[in-house]
């Protein structure tokens, strides 16, 4: 797979661009390398000697707060898909941004890993659907403008005997015996084909030839007229079908484009000397500007057709609503399935009505908050509008729309995306953060009462008690301490996972880890393997939250087994893509394949005991790391969980 161009990230604070860079990082379908700048004026040197897939751009750079940056990147980059950065309270600004030019926004704070790379590859694809629809648009037009000054200059030239009748009239024209179009096969052309043959009193079979030795050579390498009267064999000796043709002069011209590029040649060949140059040359210049110009006619009709072929093929494919509508009256001219489904019309109940007909927008007045805009720069992109489905339902859209010329009429091509369900993941994350808010302060509320009591129940085991009470007694303290642990693993969950990062070896450190784990009482009697290739690993991590990692993987794996059986720890580097692999593995029961995909989700547990948080929290600390968890089991191959980090370059 080909590694795509690099992220530009436009952001001074170093602590935001470390957490962005850790997101991108982390494992996708495409690697991302991240170019970071703290400069609008450092970004727009970058963006014009070097190629980006997009740039992340904070809104509130020092100096560059606003629009102006939106604008001044898209002066320099007309189509490079920008995501906007802004704060929690600078909401309406990040929809301005986008409504200049940008291709979506994320609020720092509530970005995580998989909603960043989406949006990133959201806004890649918006744009690049939309470049690659213009491109074909203009590409039609073009080739259209070709095709209609080509049929204005040869109104009198049709049907597909064109080329015969072409070298039997020019044979005619000059009295020759023979005379034949060719095509060119290679480039540069080494090899012809002659698609039209007059040989004296009908047509011949076309053939092919190379074309060194030959006369024909001599018209294709100078690209202009040549004239042989007389002695045509003995010029080119090493031409046989000159002989078989009896042939004593020859003359011929290149065919070219309008582009100057040499599509074949014209040439006739007599078994007598010519004597008029001056009137062959003329004749064979009026046939060949005929001959290329029908050529070159056959050659737009096909590019024409393909283009059109590629524009539909990506106008009705696309997964996004693609509309063409009038712009004075926007009355649509073509509809894509995707709109048709988005809104729930038929096509006949759409084409020839306009947007204000159907009731499409919700609110009426915000066409005109589109037209202004498209009035003023020509192209709008991700404007932010409420729109109506034929069933009444209101859902928010973005719709990015530029002004097309068809057929010499102003058209509007725009492509609307539902972000229904971007706004419902919005709300649920906003709920999430509300909820882990209050989670947390729950636990500080309960913890502080749990202190006292715990210390009042361990005040009571100095007091004689009946055998009986200090059982209670001591099942309260059970309680309570699991109680409090609990609340531990609530709070240490809920918390946001700020690492303190430091350099240094994770061989020695889960070396030691494992060294005093197997002095627990849950490793007596059952055997606990370190392998590893005892070299130094080094890692930029927080080294406290990866030895709890450790202990936590390593203690659910010596929970799984029996006394005498083993729990094999491997660390290893690999060199290739600098990723380190931490693997935990135990040959106790499998885990049921339904149940796999849940261990890592809160407060689910298959221990009698247990509160769920444990691998919960891990998952969250190798996240946080960039990197990623993965746990897989089966009767014969046991239970293996593997951490994978980045290493130092």
């Amino acid at each position: 797979m080909a590694i795509p161009p690099p992220l530009l990230l436009v952001e001074d604070d170093s602590a935001d661009a470390v957490a962005l860079a850790e997101m991108l990082s982390q494992k996708d379908d495409r690697s991302w390398e991240v170019l970071r700048v703290k400069r609008l004026s450092e970004a727009l040197d970058r963006i014009e000697s070097s190629r980006f897939s997009a740039v992340l751009l904070d809104l509130s750079l020092a100096g560059d707060r606003g629009l102006d940056a939106i604008a001044r990147i898209k002066a320099v980059a007309r189509y490079l898909p920008i995501v906007v950065l802004t704060e929690l309270d600078d909401r309406e600004l990040a929809l301005q941004a986008v409504a200049a030019g940008a291709q979506d926004y994320l609020i720092k704070g509530s970005i995580n890993p998989e909603t960043l790379l989406r949006v990133i590859r959201y806004a890649i694809e918006r744009e690049r659907i939309l470049q690659q629809l213009q491109a074909e648009i203009l590409e039609r037009e073009r080739s259209e403008q070709i095709l209609r000054s080509i049929v204005e200059g040869t109104a009198s030239v049709t049907g597909k005997d064109f080329f015969h009748s072409l070298v039997r009239s020019l044979a005619q024209a000059l009295e020759a015996r023979y005379a034949f179009i060719s095509e060119c096969l290679d480039s540069p052309p080494t090899k012809v084909r002659a698609f039209a043959f007059w040989q004296g009193n009908n047509f011949g079979d076309n053939f092919e030839y190379n074309l060194h030795g030959s006369p024909c050579e001599q018209v294709i390498n100078s690209g202009r007229c040549q004239y042989y009267p007389r002695q045509i064999q003995s010029l080119f000796p090493e031409e046989e079908g000159l002989v078989d043709w009896e042939a004593q002069s020859y003359a011929g011209i290149t065919l070219k484009d309008s582009s100057g590029k040499i599509l074949g040649h014209l040439a006739v060949l007599d078994d007598r000397p010519m004597e008029n140059e001056v009137r062959t040359r003329s004749i064979l210049e009026i046939f060949a500007a005929r001959a290329a110009t029908e050529i070159e006619r056959q050659l737009a009709e096909e590019a024409l057709q393909i283009s059109e072929e590629k524009f539909s093929k990506a106008f009705r494919s696309s997964p996004n609503a693609i509309t063409l509508s009038t712009l004075k009256d926007g009355c649509y001219i073509d509809i894509n399935d995707s709109c048709l489904k988005m809104l729930g019309y038929s096509r006949e109940e759409m084409l020839g009505r306009s947007t204000l007909d159907l009731g499409i927008w919700a609110k009426p007045e915000d066409r005109d908050r589109l037209t202004q805009p498209i009035e003023e720069r020509g192209a709008v992109s991700n404007l932010e509008f409420l729109f109506r489905k034929k069933s009444g339902e209101v859902f928010p859209g973005l719709l990015s729309a530029e002004v097309i010329q068809l057929e010499e009429e102003p058209c509007l091509l725009a492509v609307t995306t539902d972000i229904t369900a971007l706004k419902q993941a919005e709300k649920m994350l906003e709920r999430l953060a509300e909820i882990g808010e209050l989670a947390a302060t729950i636990v500080h509320e309960v913890r502080n009462p749990l202190t006292t009591v715990m210390m009042g129940l361990t005040s009571l085991k100095r007091a004689k008690l009946s055998d009986r009470f200090s059982e209670h007694l001591a099942l309260a303290l059970d309680e309570a301490e699991r109680l409090q642990r609990l609340l531990n693993q609530i709070l240490l969950y809920a918390k946001p996972q700020n690492l303190d990062r430091s350099q240094f070896d994770l061989y020695s450190s889960t070396s030691e880890t494992i060294d005093c784990l197997r002095s627990l009482p849950l490793a007596i009697g059952k055997k606990l393997e370190f392998i590893s290739s005892a070299v130094p690993i080094e890692v930029s991590a927080d080294k406290d939250k990866l030895k709890q990692v450790v202990i936590n993987l390593v203690t659910n794996a010596l929970e799984a087994v029996d006394a005498g059986e083993v729990v094999t720890v491997k660390l290893q580097l690999e060199s290739e893509d600098r990723r380190i692999y931490l693997e935990v593995h135990n040959g106790g029961a499998p885990i049921p394949s339904e149940i796999l995909p849940k261990l890592t989700k809160p407060f689910f547990t298959t221990k009698p005991t247990g509160n769920g948080l444990g691998l919960a929290i891990v998952k969250r600390i190798v996240e946080a790391h960039g990197g990623e968890l993965q746990i897989e089991s089966s009767a014969l191959a046991g239970t293996t969980v593997t951490v994978e980090l980045p290493a130092i370059s």
